[in-house]
């Protein structure tokens, strides 16, 4: 059996403002294997989104992880350059996010976009 494509094992995002540490993820796990695709879905407040903004990195300065992995294709995504993640986002993982007006162009099929 082949390795996921992408694998996020035991992950956790915290958030720090001032002394206060916010916990909003907590050891959230899943896998994708090639040629499938994800949806990530639940409550209002559970963690979806920081979820998915960890896998690219797109999170604020004020976030941590301080568990879990995140790899793609093997790679650690928490451990890669700016540049190599930069090479990742919208080339190899591309992600709608919540509003879907806004993410994508109405004028082009959303086959051509994804």
């Amino acid at each position: 059996m082949s390795s996921p494509l992408l694998s996020v094992k035991n992950l956790s995002v915290d958030f720090t403002q001032g002394d206060r540490v916010t916990h909003a993820v907590s050891n959230a796990s899943l896998e994708l294997n090639t040629g499938e695709t994800l949806a990530l879905v639940g409550e209002s407040g559970s963690g979806k989104s920081v979820t998915a903004h960890s896998i690219l990195r797109l999170l604020p300065d004020s976030s941590s992880h301080p568990d879990g992995n995140i790899e793609f294709e093997g790679e650690n995504l928490l451990q890669m350059s700016e540049a190599k993640i930069r090479g990742v986002r919208g080339n190899r993982i591309g992600m709608i996010f919540q509003e879907p007006m806004s993410s994508l162009n109405p004028l082009h099929t959303i086959e051509k976009q994804i």
